[in-house]
């Protein structure tokens, strides 16, 4: 019976596996489908003739990679503490911490706005990976995740050292890697599509990432590309988001 329900497990897995790369393959094979035969000149257009989407998908990979490893950097010791720590207020803190992550981005963009104005950091790069980089919802999610973790490690180590950073190194991190890989994951899908942040904080569209390039597509039809030009590249650029959103 073991194994004749593992056989049934995997088949189920590898039916699964199978729809969730099918809508990826025809996405791709799309991107690659020009009147009507499969070819290149798609991405040789992309590749070749689109100069500014090089400048806008650096951007892209500069805000999601730098945001998701400082949002994580700074997630760990702060879950750590709401968990482990004693201190006074850290239940209000906590909560305030869920009521953050709850709230819509529209309500945040005004402070945001405002305090970037007032430390001088409108129009540059640090105005958008700054804010996002204490993102509340990897603490949430860690120390949620924390709870469930082995506390006897903990205080078996509380005996040997009285470091928090060595208790933080050798015992908690070792537990968290499923997590710390699944909240980099989500953080990183989310910060790659930024569009509300680059375009409200920066006026430089060197300074702005693909997600702006590719709302702007319509209107830049006559400014950069041939209309056959763009329909071409266009297919191959959403092709390689969804591709890296999924």
């Amino acid at each position: 019976m073991g194994k004749k329900k593992n056989f049934v497990l995997l088949i189920l897995l590898c039916a699964a596996v199978i729809v969730f790369l099918v809508p990826v393959v025809l996405t791709v094979l799309r991107s690659l489908y020009v009147n009507g035969n499969i070819s290149l000149m798609g991405c040789r257009e992309l590749l070749l003739n689109c100069f500014p989407f090089y400048k806008m998908f650096w951007n892209s990979v500069l805000y999601a990679v730098t945001i998701t490893a400082g949002a994580v950097l700074s997630a760990v010791p702060a879950a750590f503490a709401f968990c482990f720590a004693k201190f006074p207020g850290k239940r209000f803190v906590y909560v305030l911490y869920i009521i953050l992550m709850m709230m819509p981005l529209q309500v945040m963009i005004l402070p945001n706005y405002i305090g970037l104005r007032d430390l001088g950091l409108l129009n540059t790069r640090a105005a958008v990976i700054v804010p996002l980089i204490f993102s509340p919802l990897g603490v949430v999610v860690m120390r949620q995740y924390m709870d469930g973790s082995e506390t006897e490690v903990i205080e078996a180590a509380r005996l040997e050292t009285r470091s928090c950073l060595r208790i933080l190194w050798h015992c908690v991190l070792p537990q968290l890697k499923v997590c710390i890989c699944a909240v980099a994951l989500f953080l990183f899908a989310e910060n790659w599509s930024l569009l509300e942040q680059p375009l409200l904080y920066l006026n430089e569209d060197s300074k702005r990432n693909l997600s702006i390039f590719l709302a702007r597509l319509k209107g830049m039809r006559g400014r950069y590309y041939t209309r056959r030009r763009c329909c071409l590249w266009c297919r191959y650029v959403c092709g390689i988001c969804y591709i890296t959103e999924s």
